[in-house]
């Protein structure tokens, strides 16, 4: 199915004909192209009994013919009545006749100015009338009235929607010249750069003209703080200036500018259930627990505490490397979120191609979806909020979504009766966390958003078109497939003024404690000795609490994140032990007792983490302790205690249900990689004393059910952590290396057999293990692939091999992130970026592992040959190569060679140079015989194996 393009002119006076039919229809028969009746080709128009051919607008309008003062007369006033229009619609309606609007006023402005160029217009001769109806009037016609129109972005602001407009007049002038190219020079308009400037002046003044009434084309020249904007601000009515200028907490004046359309029809009472269910998001505690431990803290509500961020916009292209922060860098930084989103919300766009709203973790992505979903108008929009960590990963879109409603709405409402009950509304669906989807299943879901992508084509052919946000983390945004164009919107980290204001209404929240001293107060000045903490909302909450115990120690400033993670682990966690011991412990004592602590929520984090899901039930929690740690594990209480970071949700199933999650991922991240590397440091010592060599029982347990790859923080962590034991370090290195080098030698465990996060398998085990202490060793402990698997270069080159075909046993998905995440760690950033995620390239990356020199040019030309990376490791030359020769045969515009010279050598530059002057001769010219054979050699040549540079 076919996207729905942008509107054309023709498309405009449709819809504008539903509303005006008489004016429209005139205006039609006047402009002599019949589009509202049989089409733009239909019937032959007369001039002076001569027969014109089809599409004669331009003979019409161009001062030859009475009409053309009436068919700009008509279009005129079109124009000035279009605000008109527009007032007192709302919803779809409203959306559809503000397109048409802008569609209208960019071809207006083109049609005054060429009709004031030519001015009065002498006698036609017979020699004008016969090149008349010998010139076709076609490619002009049908561009005005068929060419798609730029229409208003979110990810642009009005400057760039001027030079959109200008390109289109570019070539409207083009062909408007070739048609005029036969008549004497005296009658030829001139379409100079004045003519184009006089264009979008005009455009730019009926533009500013309707943004003094509709706030929609405000909102869209506000974008990027365009000063034309500020002078008509002045004018505005009271209520849209005083909605425009709204200063209030959590998206409120997003809220206000939307709602201007007033209908006064009541929602359904669906509508108005699920409308509650958003709306009681903002008085929520912005932590979602009772639990305050033994602090008197107050935690804010959510509408009180919530600070719209800064944020980075871009249209993807295939040249974006959505998930490379140094790409990110480079693009411009942006306030006023909120305007953002409701300009982007009133877009055609909108309801074509999902937004994809990127952030790390922390910054603040799950909030704003709750108080985007709470903020837009129930009159106007109909919202769902999914969230994909409480939905089936891989069922399709329309049953998460169905999921989401009964969740939200104890199976009140259905999506079928929810969108017949909105059918005049803008239904907007926000599906928040993909990147902890694509944790939650095995299974390949890189094609996720284009699964939303064609849910909203089904969705518009069926006449209720619904705009699609997607959050995820920025780190996974290459395991995605992204569609062509989509929106793509990354959160900034606070500043210092955000974190400032942050502070303040946590501040006000607690003032009478914080002024008692019953707690701490973390200072603006503290806050920033962490910027990378305290600019993720979720985090500078951590730091908050943390220094809201007066006991706590002062933050040093050089702190890693997971030297602050254990820090503030400790913290709690002593907190914990002390405010429930009957005999407040000491020393040793106090030690082990918040060791116990932290490893039970250790056990929680590997407990979700192995089941492949962000939260674990309190029944399966225990059994885990019972296994791990049987002489601490207690059955029916609360097992981890009362830590802000653990949220326990409680249902009534018969009995009472209690499960455990992280506030934040990367808590139990950190605490995953904490225990292993724990474990592995008493694997090594051990071995010492051990004949037997090493006894990794609980470390093969801890390790062979879900692949590291699939949550790369992981990895991360255990690298800093590693990095705090430098008299160790070689001594972990070193059993690393034992372990991945006879782990298929290794001994079945028994101790800890009941220990069955996942279902038994032996062969995914070892696959696993492998690949989880391959990643701990390389991207960990910084070995190279010699140091892990052999003591000479063919021993671990023998090696890899083996273990990447034991890999290949696994899903698809967690096989493709275990390799590219191994290119990644075993080069270091030595040869650039990764930008794609695919079968494909994974194969390409697995061969550059395995060191298989001609597989590797192989699968690296045939990436090239299909555009599918941009960015590439070793095989540079075969990669442009096979770019080169997909452009031979058309299968690309342009040439993109990114490889520099160092990484392609002598010949490979001089075979790049061959097939350039090859790619000219074919794009340019004809080929003699004897370039043609060359041609021909060429293909052969490279379309087979190809050595490496």
């Amino acid at each position: 199915m076919r996207k729905q393009p942008p509107l054309t002119f023709a498309d405009a006076l449709r819809i504008l004909g539903k509303h005006e039919p008489g004016l429209i229809t005139t205006l039609d028969k006047a402009l002599g192209v019949g589009i509202l009746g049989v089409g733009a080709t239909a019937g032959l128009a007369t001039l002076g009994g001569v027969a014109l051919p089809p599409l004669a607008l331009f003979v019409l309008i161009w001062g030859w013919v009475d009409q053309k003062n009436e068919a700009m007369g008509l279009l005129r006033g079109l124009v000035r009545g279009l605000s008109g229009k527009v007032t007192g619609t709302h919803g779809l309606e409203r959306r559809e006749l503000i397109q048409a609007a802008h569609s209208t006023i960019v071809v207006a402005a083109f049609l005054e100015v060429l009709t004031e160029e030519l001015g009065p217009r002498r006698k036609l001769t017979k020699h004008d009338q016969e090149h008349i109806t010998t010139v076709t009037t076609q490619p002009a016609v049908e561009y005005l009235y068929r060419a798609m129109i730029p229409a208003p972005l979110a990810a642009q602001g009005f400057d760039e929607q001027l030079n959109q407009v200008k390109l289109w007049t570019l070539v409207a002038a083009d062909h408007t010249g070739k048609f005029f190219s036969g008549l004497p020079d005296q009658d030829k308009p001139v379409l100079d750069d004045e003519f184009l400037v006089r264009v979008l002046g005009r455009y730019e003044s009926r533009y500013l003209e309707l943004a003094a009434a509709v706030p929609e084309f405000l909102i869209w020249a506000g974008l990027n703080e365009h000063a034309a904007t500020r002078s008509v601000i002045n004018g505005l009515h009271d209520s849209v200036r005083t909605a425009f200028e709204t200063q209030g907490d959590a998206l409120a004046r997003l809220e206000a500018l939307l709602s201007l359309p007033r209908t006064g029809e009541a929602p359904s009472p669906d509508l108005i259930a699920l409308h509650r269910a958003n709306q009681g998001v903002l008085t929520r505690p912005f932590v979602p627990t009772t639990e305050r431990g033994d602090l008197e803290v107050t935690f804010p509500t959510i509408e009180r505490i919530f600070v719209t961020p800064r944020y980075q916009i871009t249209q993807h292209q295939a040249t974006s490397r959505l998930a490379d922060e140094n790409w990110w860098d480079e693009q411009p930084v942006w306030h006023e979120l909120d305007l953002m989103l409701a300009a982007y919300l009133t877009t055609r766009a909108a309801t074509q191609a999902p937004m994809l709203l990127l952030g790390h973790p922390g910054a603040g992505k799950s909030l704003l979806t709750k108080v985007l979903a709470a903020r837009l108008p129930a009159a106007e929009y109909t919202v769902v909020r999914v969230s994909l960590r409480d939905v089936q990963a891989g069922a399709p879109i329309i049953n998460q979504v169905q999921e989401a409603l009964d969740h939200a709405t104890n199976h009140r409402v259905r999506w079928t009766d929810l969108v017949d009950q909105s059918a005049d509304m803008v239904r907007v669906v926000l599906l928040d966390g993909l990147d902890e989807l694509l944790q939650a299943t095995p299974h390949d879901r890189s094609g996720y958003l284009q699964e939303v992508e064609r849910f909203q084509e089904v969705e518009a052919a069926q006449e209720r078109p619904v705009a699609v946000i997607v959050t995820s983390r920025t780190i996974v945004a290459d395991r995605v497939i992204v569609p062509e164009g989509a929106v793509v919107v990354k959160l900034e980290q606070f500043d210092k003024r955000q974190i400032g204001s942050w502070l303040e209404r946590w501040r006000t929240a607690n003032e009478a404690a914080i002024s008692s001293g019953a707690i701490g107060e973390l200072k603006l000045d503290g806050a920033l000795q962490h910027p990378h903490i305290a600019g993720q909302p979720l985090l500078l909450l951590m730091l908050a609490l943390y220094a809201a115990d007066p006991t706590s120690p002062r933050l040093d400033e050089d702190l890693s994140t997971a030297a602050l993670y254990e820090r503030i682990f400790d913290s709690f966690a002593r907190r914990e032990v002390l405010k429930h011991a009957e005999h407040p412990p000491h020393g040793d004592a106090l030690t082990k007792a918040v060791e116990d602590q932290i490893e039970r929520l250790s056990i929680a984090a590997l407990a979700m983490f192995n089941r492949g899901s962000q939260h674990v039930s309190e029944a399966d929690l225990e059994a885990d302790l019972r296994h791990l740690c049987a002489d601490r594990a207690v059955a029916g209480e609360r097992v981890l205690g009362e830590f802000f970071f653990v949220h326990a949700p409680e249902a009534i199933e018969r009995v009472k249900v209690r499960s455990y999650e992280f506030l934040h991922a990367t808590f139990g991240e950190y605490l995953v990689a904490r225990y292993v590397v724990h474990e592995l440091r008493r694997v090594a010592l051990a071995a010492r004393y051990n004949r037997d060599g090493a006894n990794d029982d609980r470390l093969f347990a801890l390790l062979s059910h879900q692949v590291w790859a699939l949550r790369t923080e992981i990895a991360l962590f255990a690298h800093h952590i590693l990095q705090t034991l430098p008299g160790e370090l070689g001594l972990l290195r070193t059993i690393l290396a034992e372990l991945a080098r006879t782990f298929r030698a290794r001994r079945r465990f028994s101790t800890l057999e009941a220990y069955r996060p996942t279902p038994v398998d032996t062969v995914r085990a070892q696959a696993v293990y492998s690949a989880n202490l391959v990643l701990l060793a390389t991207a960990g402990a910084r070995q190279s692939p010699q140091e892990i698997l052999g003591d000479t270069p063919d021993e671990a080159l023998s090696a890899w091999r083996s273990a990447i075909a034991l890999w290949r046993t696994l899903e698809v998905g967690e096989w493709s992130t275990i390799v590219i995440a191994l290119m990644v760690s075993t080069s270091h950033g030595q040869h650039g970026g990764l930008i794609s995620f695919g079968d494909d390239s994974a194969e390409y990356y697995a061969a550059v592992l395995a060191q298989d020199v001609v597989l590797a040019g192989r699968h690296a030309y045939a990436l090239g040959f299909g555009g599918e990376i941009t960015l590439f490791h070793p095989n540079t030359r075969e990669f442009v190569l096979g770019q080169i020769s997909g452009r031979l045969l058309g299968k690309h515009a342009v040439v993109d060679l990114l490889g520099p010279a160092d990484q392609v050598g002598v010949e490979g530059l001089a075979d790049i140079a061959e097939a350039l002057r090859l790619l000219l001769r074919v794009r340019f010219d004809d080929l003699t015989p004897e370039e043609a054979e060359e041609y021909r050699a060429f293909i052969v040549k490279y379309g087979g194996a190809t050595s490496g540079a």
